[in-house]
């Protein structure tokens, strides 16, 4: 589950507990702007959200929460905020339940 106060989950990057939920966020590179990812109902399809993101972001830089799938992710039209959470909104529907290792169905 989520750590003590902070909510951030001990291993996954980009994600954090909220009202029994997780949600998904990132920060816009060089800026403080954030890009709000979404609700989700597992702490996978929340890190799956954060992977296609920072993929999209930063690239060859980014650093995966599930590095083995990184061929299966879908992948922005743009690295605008709007086209970002088109792609993630469809990947977090995609992300098994049953953990890092588990299959992601449909990408």
């Amino acid at each position: 589950m989520a750590s003590s106060s902070s909510g951030k989950h001990p291993r996954y990057r980009g994600i954090r507990c909220r009202g029994g939920k997780w949600v998904s966020e990132i920060r816009e590179p060089r800026k403080t702007k954030r890009i709000w990812l979404g609700t989700f109902p597992t702490p996978e399809m929340a890190a799956a959200a954060y992977d296609v993101a920072v993929l999209a972001l930063k690239r060859e830089d980014a650093v995966l929460n599930f590095p083995g799938s990184i061929k299966s992710y879908p992948v922005p039209a743009s690295m605008s905020a709007l086209d970002i959470r088109a792609v993630v909104s469809v990947a977090g529907e995609f992300a098994s339940d049953s953990g890092p290792r588990g299959r992601r169905r449909g990408w």
